[in-house]
C-alpha cells in the first residue's frame, strides 16, 4: 500500500478514463485493507479507488506496475487482480502507509468485471501514455530560446564530435574487454603450468582448490571448434564427427559418474560445453547411436524398460553386476531400496533403480514389492549354486 498515493479529485486534466468499476476493495500483498466497497477507475496513467462517501481518493501510477497476475475466486471469495510493483520515487506523494512489506497488491472485485479490467488494463500498459505525457511536460518547460531551430554548420560539427566521442568510448571498453580476458587466460597459463611443474617435480599432490580452479576455466572455455551442419554438408558424416565430439568432451565426466550417464544429461552438458551452437535431441541421439560403429571409447545403451544411457564402451556389465551383488551382501538389512542405492552409489535414482532391475534379470537380485516400498536382495538361489 506504499505504492497508493492520496489524491484530489478522481481524474486530473487530460488523463482518460477507460473503465469505472464498483465493489472493489484493496489489499496490501495477501492482507486485507479497509478500503472496501469502493469505486475503482481505470485511466491511461492511472488507477483511482474511490470511497465509496467520495471523500477519499487512491490513486497509482501505472508506471510502477511490472506484472498482472489472476486469481481466480472460490466459493467464498471473490477474483482478484495481483498487481506486482517497483519501487515508488521519492517524489512520490505520501499515502496511507508509509512503508508496506509487500511488493504486490490485489484487487478484489465483488461485482464482476475482473476479466475486463484485466484487458484494459493491459492495453494501458502496453500503450504507456505516462511517458508521453512526461515527453511533453518536458518540452513545454523549455524556453525557447534554448530550442535549436536550426542546426546549420556548427550543429553539424557538435554531431561529428559527439559521435566520436561515442565510437572513442566504445573502442575503449571493448579494450577493457580484452585486457580481462588477457588477465583470465593468464591466470590460467599460470595454474597450468604450476600443476604441470608439481605432476614433474613429483613434490606433491595438487590441491583441491588448484583442480576446481583449472575445471573452472576449462569450463568455461567450453568447445572452441564445434561441429556444424554447415561445415560438414552430409548429415552421415555430420553424426559422425558429433559422435567423436561428444566422446572427446564428455569421456572424462563419464569416467568420473562411474561410466554411466544418462542421456538426458549427456544432452545438457553437450549443449553447455557448445555455447551458443546448440544441438537437438534428435542429433544426440543419432550421433551416439553410431558411436559401437566407430569403436568409440563411449557407446550408447538402452534398458529394457527404454531408459537410454551413455556407458563406457570397456565397461564389464558381469563386473558390475558382480559389484552390486557384493554390495547387497554388505548391506546390514540384507536389502536396499532404490532411493539408498542411488545415495550410496552417487547415481541418479532412475538409474541406480534400472541397475537394480536389470540385475534382477540377471538373475543376481530379488525383489519385494509391499507397503514399505520397493526393496532388492541378493539371490541366495544364484550365490548358492
Amino acid at each position: 500500500m506504499d505504492r497508493w498515493y492520496w489524491s484530489q479529485s478522481c481524474t486530473e486534466s487530460g488523463e482518460c478514463v477507460h473503465q469505472k468499476i464498483t465493489g472493489v476493495r484493496l489489499y496490501d500483498g495477501d492482507q486485507k485493507t479497509s478500503f472496501k466497497d469502493g469505486t475503482l477507475y481505470l485511466t491511461d496513467r492511472r488507477i483511482i479507488w474511490e470511497q465509496p462517501d467520495r471523500t477519499v481518493f487512491l490513486a497509482l501510477n501505472l508506471s510502477l506496475v511490472i506484472l498482472v497476475e489472476e486469481e481466480k475466486g472460490g466459493f467464498r471469495s471473490d477474483p482478484k487482480i495481483i498487481l506486482h510493483l517497483a519501487t515508488p520515487t521519492k517524489s512520490q506523494s505520501s499515502g496511507p502507509i508509509g512503508r508496506s512489506n509487500f511488493t504486490f497488491i490485489k484487487l478484489s472485485f465483488s461485482n464482476g468485471g475482473k476479466d475486463l479490467f484485466e484487458k484494459n488494463l493491459e492495453k494501458a500498459l502496453q500503450a504507456k501514455a505516462w511517458e508521453k505525457s512526461l515527453f511533453t511536460t518536458q518540452l513545454q518547460g523549455q524556453s525557447l530560446s534554448t530550442m535549436p531551430l536550426r542546426a546549420g554548420i556548427l550543429g553539424i560539427e557538435r554531431d561529428i564530435h559527439s559521435k566520436q566521442r561515442e565510437t572513442s568510448s566504445n573502442i575503449s571498453k571493448a579494450f577493457e574487454d580484452l585486457k580481462n580476458l588477457m588477465s583470465l587466460a593468464k591466470d590460467m597459463v599460470t595454474l597450468s603450468r604450476n600443476i604441470a611443474n608439481k605432476i614433474k617435480e613429483q613434490t606433491g599432490e595438487i590441491s583441491s582448490d588448484e583442480t576446481v580452479q583449472l575445471r573452472s576455466y576449462l569450463l568455461s572455455l567450453g568447445v572452441d571448434d564445434p561441429v556444424t551442419k554447415e561445415a560438414v554438408g552430409s548429415t552421415t558424416e555430420y553424426h559422425k564427427k558429433l559422435a567423436q565430439e561428444i566422446c572427446n568432451v564428455l569421456k572424462s565426466s563419464v569416467e568420473e559418474v562411474g561410466g554411466v550417464m544418462l542421456l538426458s544429461e549427456v544432452y545438457c552438458r553437450i549443449n553447455r560445453a557448445r555455447g551458443l551452437q546448440l544441438l537437438s535431441p534428435e542429433d544426440v541421439y543419432n550421433a551416439c547411436s553410431l558411436m559401437s560403429n566407430m569403436h568409440l571409447p563411449l557407446r550408447l545403451f538402452t534398458f529394457k524398460s527404454g531408459v537410454q544411457v551413455l556407458q563406457l564402451s570397456s565397461l564389464d556389465e558381469e563386473e558390475v553386476s558382480d559389484n552390486l551383488r557384493q554390495f547387497l551382501e554388505g548391506c546390514k538389512e540384507g536389502g536396499i531400496s532404490p532411493i539408498e542405492f542411488s545415495r550410496s552409489s552417487g547415481v541418479p535414482l532412475l538409474l541406480a533403480q534400472e541397475r537394480l532391475y536389470h540385475a534382477e534379470r540377471c538373475g543376481i537380485t530379488v525383489r519385494d514389492e509391499s507397503s514399505e516400498g520397493l526393496r532388492f536382495y541378493p539371490n541366495l538361489f544364484f550365490t548358492r549354486t
